[in-house]
């Protein structure tokens, strides 16, 4: 308490401000004192105050003036003084503002949103991914860019994106420090991607793993979703507590496959996932009045509107036995494994989401469950 006082009386503007206020205390009792007896305009304290404050910034009411020669001097030594002082108080509040948007600019500013999305690392999937978030502008959160791009490309990217709350802190996402002035503790999720902006590709994904470690230590309610490069990292990146990770490449070896055996499965998969695209998967609470329903009446509902309902899910508590269980699975912790997710119960330390495509027709709606379906724009 005694440093943030401290902090306080230090700052600029708290000096400015005490230096108005004696000069305006003061001249209110100096003409009390000269105009108290020959004035009537001046019988209390705060006429003295009022006529001090007016003076002082100029505005000249002229509602109170001063007769006497001690009255006229200090109206004078008012004026002058006055001036001077708001015009100080006036700069260094600038000052401040321009300062704060400078440094905004540069990345350096503190973080104050909550429930916000880090964005770390930049690289070409970036752009795509932001570009996806503002179609669906309505339900995005704001979003902390953390990377060291140059100042002219992030605020090309920031101009780029008008509907979404961008802010940009600069510096290396694996540090504490800078992790904090993103205010990594009050925010909601993470992304990681393999970072190109400091020059480190063939690096990134210890950085990735390094940067959810770090993550995780400071906001062990985030959810992480990092991005590798390599598949035989994926035990490591597990070991941070990733939410859940992206393989780059992990189904390349499907779709290669799918375009000798079932040409149309990857034609398929590019209209749904190419930007731009009309056609997307999207997530749908499912209406209060089929909550105890079957599945068949809700697919039904789903198709009066264009949709194609593909399946339905829900976030299941999970039970922390990952660190219980080793990565290169014995029989044993395969049998544990198994057991519990049959019980419908995680093995992680979060929340995870289960999903169900096309179950049977006669599968009950839970008030839980959430349903996954293709729709064509909104």
């Amino acid at each position: 308490m005694s440093r943030g006082f401290q902090d306080i009386v230090r700052h600029p503007l708290f000096r400015v401000f005490s230096g108005i206020a004696a000069v305006v205390f003061t001249g209110a009792l100096l003409i009390s004192f000269f105009e108290g007896d020959l004035n009537n305009q001046f019988e209390a304290l705060g006429d003295g105050i009022w006529w001090a404050v007016v003076t002082m910034t100029t505005v000249g009411y002229g509602d109170k003036v001063p007769v006497s020669t001690g009255g006229r001097v200090i109206g004078i030594m008012i004026m002058f003084v006055g001036v001077a002082l708001v015009s100080v108080f006036t700069a260094t509040i600038s000052s401040i503002f321009i300062t704060r948007k400078i440094k905004e600019g540069q990345g350096l500013e503190e973080i104050k949103l909550t429930d916000h999305l880090l964005l770390c690392g930049w690289n070409y999937n970036g752009e795509q991914m932001l570009s996806t978030l503002h179609r669906n502008y309505k339900n995005a959160s704001s979003i902390v860019m953390i990377n060291q791009l140059n100042e002219e490309t992030v605020a090309d990217i920031i101009n780029h994106f008008p509907n979404l709350n961008i802010k940009y802190v600069r510096g290396d996402f694996t540090k504490e420090a800078v992790l904090l002035r993103a205010n990594v503790k009050r925010a909601k999720s993470a992304i990681i991607l393999p970072d190109v902006s400091a020059g480190l590709g063939a690096r990134s994904d210890e950085r990735t793993i390094l940067a959810t470690l770090s993550i995780k230590s400071l906001n062990t309610q985030v959810k992480v979703y990092p991005h590798i490069l390599d598949r035989e990292n994926l035990s490591h990146i597990r070991k941070a507590r990733a939410d859940h990770v992206l393989v780059s490449d992990f189904y390349a070896g499907y779709l290669l496959a799918a375009h000798v055996l079932a040409p149309g499965i990857p034609e398929t998969v590019d209209q749904l996932f190419a930007e731009g695209s009309s056609f997307q998967f999207r997530r749908r609470a499912i209406p209060t009045h089929l909550h105890g329903h079957n599945y068949q009446e809700l697919r039904q509902e789903i198709e009066k509107n264009h949709s194609i309902c593909i399946g339905i899910g829900r976030e299941q508590e999970g039970v922390n036995l990952s660190d219980l269980l080793s990565d290169d699975y014995s029989y044993l912790d395969q049998f544990i494994k198994q057991k519990f997710e049959q019980a419908g119960l995680g093995i992680g330390d979060k929340n995870r989401i289960n999903i169900k495509i096309n179950p049977p027709a006669d599968t009950i709606i839970d008030k839980k469950d959430f349903v996954i379906i293709i729709s064509n724009g909104e």
